[in-house]
């Protein structure tokens, strides 16, 4: 079965005024900790090629203005 293509892939760009951290598997970092710490919420916006496939998550912290993707395939 042949993958179906993500119509949202590549669309995104990053707001002003925000900062992306790059790549992030562990919430090791310090932005992700304090964001984490002090309880925000994030959103996850899918970015990858193909549907279902997760291998580009992006993470944003609207209270912290900072995205961070994840690769999160099989």
């Amino acid at each position: 079965m042949p993958f179906q293509r993500n119509p949202n892939a590549g669309k995104f760009h990053l707001p002003a005024g925000y900062t992306d951290i790059g790549w992030q598997v562990l919430p090791s970092r310090p932005e992700k900790v304090a964001c984490r710490d002090a309880g925000h919420k994030t959103r996850l916006i899918d970015n990858s090629p193909y549907l279902n496939r997760g291998t580009d998550y992006i993470t944003i912290c609207d209270e912290c203005r900072y995205i961070h993707h994840t690769d999160m395939s099989d």
